[in-house]
């Protein structure tokens, strides 16, 4: 059944807005955007409402939502990760799986449709899934030590290879000091034998840089002392993007956080920025998002865990985008929220046009004469007026 929706302004990203206009869905899709031609079995007069893609959260860890307000910064990244193991082993299935789904119901609520999520454990795939975002839920995998490799590798085909469920999964090799040459290499080829996409961390902090270039600092303590540190690992003496460049793992990678990036930049397609977890760390050095923006560089938006942030209300996250980055516009912000966080994981939504999967958000307009992109950064707007996602209304 065909669906006609009436709309003050529809935000396309792909080109300019579109006033006093009508779109039309059918089977979940576009398939005409004013002036439309042919009949629609129901109309939907949202002529009081600024129509737009929905928000893609191109990184999240719902499976940490339990540990909201149970972390705060260490003094050191080393350090915080060190708190974070124990808490997040200690939760029951329950607290985790009632936190999931309070943290979707969040994200939902605030305009996401689509979601990339990191998942430490496979059994919280399904769950996740079901959740009914558009989403890739990638396989987070750890594994420091050489002679594990082969073992971890075979671990992750084992689920690409017989998961059940229609789950779209990636692979996350958590990070360069967190994973071995060799298994990165491993995982890098079952993201080509099996159509994965790639994300991981990427040159998030200084302790990072420290550790690859140098092989000292915090995080070497922190291998230590979970009895995972590699002895026979030889020190890449590289910044971490070029040693991932030099194995040719990161072509396609969706790399995430690139704080330290500066000089690297040409190593990256595609690159996520967590704006409240950002500000949560106290980070001063960020990703250069005016920089990679103006070469041509895709930049999407992700809220990271509530290990890390406050809330995972995308409105939120876009604010304080706009605060943080200051020499990038609102409408820059809102394509970083839409459309190329649907390019960047390969998600046929993001734009207005017809082709596209209906997944929209929409705002009640209460004043007239305001530019039209500013309308999502009112702080006042907590929620979104209109959802939908696959062609399908939620109340």
């Amino acid at each position: 059944m065909a669906l006609k929706i009436k709309f003050r302004v529809l935000l396309t990203q792909c080109g300019e807005p579109i006033e006093n206009g009508e779109l039309i869905i059918k089977e979940g899709e576009i398939v005409a955007i004013s002036p439309v031609e042919g009949e629609a079995e129901e109309t939907l007069d949202l002529s009081d409402h600024l129509l737009m893609p929905g928000f893609v959260n191109a990184h999240c860890h719902l499976g940490l939502s339990a540990l909201e307000n149970k972390l705060s910064p260490a003094k050191t990244f080393a350090n915080w990760i060190g708190d974070l193991i124990p808490l997040n082993a200690a939760l029951s299935d329950e607290e985790r799986i009632r936190a999931i789904g309070m943290g979707a119901d969040e994200m939902k609520a605030s305009g996401v449709t689509g979601l990339a999520d990191y998942v430490a454990d496979p059994a919280l795939l399904d769950s996740i899934f079901d959740l009914g975002f558009r989403s890739v839920l990638f396989l987070e995998t750890i594994g420091f030590q050489e002679e594990k490799a082969e073992a971890v590798a075979e671990e992750v085909e084992a689920i690409l290879k017989n998961h059940e469920s229609n789950c779209n999964l990636g692979i996350a090799p958590h990070a360069p000091y967190s994973v071995s040459a060799k298994l990165w290499q491993r995982l890098d080829q079952l993201a080509k034998k099996y159509g994965c996409l790639l994300s991981t961390h990427l040159a998030e902090t200084d302790e990072e840089i420290q550790f690859i270039e140098k092989g000292g600092g915090p995080l070497v303590d922190l291998l230590k002392d979970r009895q995972v540190f590699d002895m026979n690992w030889r020190v890449p003496g590289m910044t971490p993007a070029r040693y991932l460049k030099s194995m040719n793992v990161l072509s396609g990678t969706v790399a995430v956080h690139c704080n330290f990036i500066d000089y690297d930049m040409d190593t990256v397609q595609a690159a996520v920025f967590c704006p409240k977890s950002t500000r949560w760390f106290r980070r001063t050095h960020i990703l250069p998002v005016r920089k990679m923006l103006d070469a041509g560089i895709r930049v999407a938006l992700g809220t990271d865990s509530l290990a890390s942030n406050d809330s995972l209300n995308f409105l939120e996250e876009i604010r304080m985008a706009d605060k943080l980055l200051p020499d990038v516009s609102r409408k820059e912000i809102l394509m970083m929220a839409t459309r190329f966080g649907g390019e960047i994981l390969h998600f046929p939504c993001g734009k207005m046009e017809t082709g596209q999967k209906a997944d929209i958000i929409g705002f009640r307009i209460a004043a007239q004469g305001e530019d039209w992109y500013d309308l999502p950064f009112d702080p006042q707007c907590q929620n979104v007026d209109f959802y939908m996602a696959d062609g399908k209304i939620r109340a």
